[in-house]
């Protein structure tokens, strides 16, 4: 890439962050309004590029990303074009739109910015300007139509009736639904029955839903839902069931991930390896076979040939879900920053690693529910590193230790200043048989993750 396409891409994203994050200032949201009436308005700007392609639909609380990841790699190993929408991003912005199984090139995200922050300029000086995450999505549908996408995989920013990716006329042909728990509730309400509901929105009339909600209020609002537009409902558990293959996850070696046989209403798919921990991911695998199925039903493209399936998710990457980034100690980092991913996180370290020599650097948005992810995960460990992070909305490492110490936490607590101390600090705590684990944020995950990463090239070098 040129020195040029380079500068053209920072002066791209530079232009894109002059909008409202509301990832980074969420207080904001309320104020400046939620609906799809700007989206709406940005999409018919620049041609409603949307319109073009058929979508996999993905909402829920915990999990949609990477049910998402899990349906675009099958899809993309099947050789479709398929243009994969997520968020957050880990390390690049570009992480949030791939085309097959690469990010986005940078010169392809200029063209497709140049046109959409146009039309969002426009709009600003109308007085009817986008947010930040509106004109990113944006960016991608247009992205996709440049490059001639076959499908679509699109994850919910937050919610679903009302956010940036419920666009009317889109063309959508399976809708998911992951597990539901409380998250965002000062938006999507305080009850799992409300939230659903702000879920359920994403579902359309005829088109047919795979859910893994099984809590009982929730799953009795997507029932309704589906009934009252006619849409076909396959919830996972009951039409798509699993077997976990004995050694297919041994203990102390994650690398080999999981090894399960899956059986939906339409086929049984053997010894299918995926590389994610986690019996929480069994449950998004299983609801992404599901959406195959039906895009498959949907596109009348026939069966995935079980091969591709294999392919696909043999070699999925996806980063931040449990990832092990390295061994001799463990370093794995989680995204998750709510209660239910925190229980996840526990459970899945329960049944991957046999180490009780465990230290946790912990950095979460001072608006999640910190008290319970911390009440959830401390008793195991030996020692806390509180850690702050780059973003206006991280809880002060001092927050952190004042809410430990009110919790009675008997380890030890540590704070650094900088994700970068809050590494150096675990290490020099835990030994080659050890485990750190960096949780609460995708924002503090991204930035262990790269320390990691640089650590791991040095090593290479000297050796």
């Amino acid at each position: 890439m040129d020195t040029t396409t380079v500068t053209e891409y920072q002066e791209a994203v530079s232009r894109l962050e002059t909008f409202m994050n509301f990832e980074r200032n969420p207080a904001a949201l309320s104020s400046a309004g939620f609906g799809t009436e700007r989206m709406s308005n940005l999409m018919r700007r620049i041609g409603s590029p949307h319109l073009t392609m058929p979508v996999v639909h993905i909402a829920g609380t915990k999990g949609k990303g990477s049910t998402a990841h899990m349906v675009a790699a099958a899809l993309s190993a099947a050789k479709m074009r398929v243009g994969l929408y997520t968020s957050p991003h880990v390390d690049n912005l570009r992480e949030r739109i791939l085309l097959g199984r690469r990010l986005i090139g940078e010169r392809q995200f200029v063209l497709a910015a140049k046109t959409v922050l146009k039309a969002a300029e426009d709009m600003r000086a109308a007085g009817h300007e986008p947010s930040y995450f509106e004109a990113l999505t944006a960016i991608a549908f247009q992205s996709f139509h440049a490059a001639g996408m076959e499908a679509l995989v699109v994850e919910t920013g937050l919610g679903g009736r009302l956010d940036a990716t419920n666009l009317p006329g889109l063309p959508v042909v399976a809708v998911g639904i992951t597990a539901i728990s409380r998250d965002h509730e000062d938006i999507l309400g305080s009850d799992l029955a409300s939230i659903a509901a702000e879920k359920a929105g994403i579902i359309r009339k005829n088109v047919p839903v795979a859910s893994a909600v099984n809590e009982p209020s929730a799953l009795g609002v997507i029932m309704t839902r589906t009934s009252e537009l006619d849409a076909p409902l396959f919830r996972i558990g009951r039409d798509v069931t699993w077997r976990s293959r004995k050694g297919g996850s041994a203990i102390d070696r994650p690398e080999r991930g999981q090894r399960l046989d899956f059986e939906t209403w339409r086929a049984i798919y053997p010894d299918i390896s995926m590389p994610l921990l986690g019996e929480h991911q069994i449950e998004n695998a299983a609801l992404a076979l599901a959406l195959i199925e039906l895009f498959a039903e949907g596109s009348r493209r026939g069966p995935l040939d079980v091969r591709a399936l294999k392919n696909g998710w043999r070699t999925m990457n996806i980063p931040a879900r449990f990832e092990v980034l390295s061994n001799r100690p463990w370093v794995v980092v989680d995204g998750g920053h709510n209660p239910a991913a925190a229980w996840a996180a526990a459970e899945t370290m329960r049944r991957n690693f046999s180490t009780r020599k465990r230290v946790l650097v912990f950095g979460a948005a001072a608006d999640k529910d910190v008290r319970t992810m911390l009440r959830v995960l401390a008793p195991l460990f030996g020692t806390i590193v509180a850690a702050p992070y780059d973003s206006p909305r991280a809880c002060p490492p001092m927050e952190i230790k004042a809410i430990l110490d009110a919790q009675d936490y008997q380890g030890g607590v540590l704070i650094a200043e900088s994700p970068k101390a809050a590494l150096e600090a675990a290490r020099e705590r835990v030994p080659e048989d050890g485990l750190i684990l960096a949780f609460g944020s995708f924002y503090l995950a991204g930035e262990i993750r790269a320390l990691a990463s640089r650590r791991a090239a040095n090593t290479a070098l000297i050796v």
